[in-house]
């Protein structure tokens, strides 16, 4: 729009000069052509006579020619200085008219990122219904069939505020942002709980439940999709599957607890943790209980994934502490268990450098620790040693 209205602005300015400069100058030139015509006029007739034919001198014919000389000149420059003008007025114009398309541009675009903003802010956190939406934007939502569409389970945030709002219910979180804020603190305990194998070895500085489980996140990057696995899946699972001990801890055989009762408490932990996010919650409790029971190849290769980890943690440990072929029972536990191929392979070369390794130094094994069954540890904490 600023561009035609420039250019109808420089077509009008510009036929305005042109015809006043050309008036101008046909003005003056007709009045020189009058001027010089008389002076001929009066040359031919008078054949060198002090007179003309209008009774005016020779003197006066030339001060008049000279005259009309003069207007010619005059009016050349009038137009030059005219032109000057309208060009000036022009660039001023074009200059202000450039300043207030920038402001009003920029107010725009200011205007634009505060609602997407507001938008943002409201759909990812808050449980009120978002103000930056339309009211024919709801009603465009709510309307256009009787059919009533549900949000999937991997629909975005303001996918789900969007139907919410128009089915009338709370969009997003049915939490408020204090039990969001509750969630996060749990996810930041899973940071600094040590990982119990480690801690009952005695191990420096040992990792901690968070850093296993994004290791194993990373670790479902080397998927391609030859292997006939869902990646982002295998990811989801790793970084649920540790989850509840964020509330229970990592119990281990050590820790004298039944497999039975570790399971119940960690399901009652992912009950408590999930509530705290509904309904996006409940895709998180669904990602559990698919890695629990382990009837998925996803769950599967997350499982080798878990175990992978904590080779290559023992093995990692012993290197740096110097201590090679310490922790060989984290190896005896998991020898025979992997089950993917490539996970396999892995497992292998950390086997081989480690030999290498020990070999170089002349270690050797400590005696082996026998690892006690989980189904016994829940009979002696029932005050049974499983002899009758």
């Amino acid at each position: 729009m600023f561009s035609l209205q420039l250019q109808q602005l420089l077509r009008a300015t510009a036929i305005g000069v042109t015809s006043g400069a050309t008036k101008t100058l046909c003005t003056a030139t007709a009045s020189a052509t009058k001027h010089s015509s008389q002076a001929k006029f009066g040359d031919n007739s008078s054949h060198g006579s002090p007179s003309h034919t209008d009774g005016r001198s020779h003197g006066e014919s030339e001060s008049d020619l000279e005259s009309a000389h003069g207007q010619n000149f005059t009016a050349h420059h009038l137009a030059r200085r005219l032109l000057q003008q309208r060009s000036q007025d022009i660039q001023r114009h074009i200059h202000t008219q450039s300043a207030k398309g920038q402001t009003s541009a920029k107010s725009s675009q200011q205007q634009q990122q505060q609602q997407t903003a507001t938008k943002f802010a409201m759909s990812s956190l808050a449980a009120e219904p978002l103000q930056s939406q339309k009211p024919d934007e709801i009603t465009a939502s709510a309307g256009g069939g009787d059919v009533e569409e549900t949000p999937g389970l991997g629909a975005s945030c303001h996918e789900v505020a969007s139907a919410s709002a128009s089915a009338g219910k709370k969009p997003c979180f049915s939490s408020g942002l204090g039990e969001i804020l509750q969630f996060m603190e749990l996810i930041g305990n899973l940071k600094h709980t040590k990982r119990t194998g480690w801690v009952l070895r005695d191990v420096n500085d040992c990792e901690s439940i968070s850093g296993h489980m994004y290791r194993m996140s990373m670790l479902t990057f080397l998927l391609d999709g030859s292997e006939g696995l869902n990646q982002i899946r295998c990811m989801e699972l790793a970084l649920v599957h540790d989850l509840a001990e964020s509330l229970v801890g990592d119990i281990t055989p050590f820790c004298g607890i039944s497999k039975d009762d570790k399971r119940a408490m960690e399901f009652k932990a992912m009950e408590d943790i999930c509530k705290l996010i509904e309904p996006r919650g409940k895709r998180i409790m669904e990602l559990f209980e698919e890695y629990e029971h382990g009837q998925t190849a996803e769950s599967k290769f997350v499982k080798d994934l878990d175990r992978l980890d904590m080779v290559m943690q023992a093995f990692e440990y012993e290197k740096r502490d110097n201590c090679l072929l310490k922790h060989q029972e984290f190896f005896d536990s998991t020898e025979g268990k992997f089950n993917h191929p490539f996970v396999k392979k892995l497992v292998n070369e950390i086997y081989e450098q480690r030999d290498v390794l020990a070999k170089e130094k002349g270690a050797t094994p400590p005696p082996a620790i026998e690892v006690p069954s989980m189904e016994r540890s829940s009979k002696l904490a029932n005050g049974h040693d499983g002899s009758s």
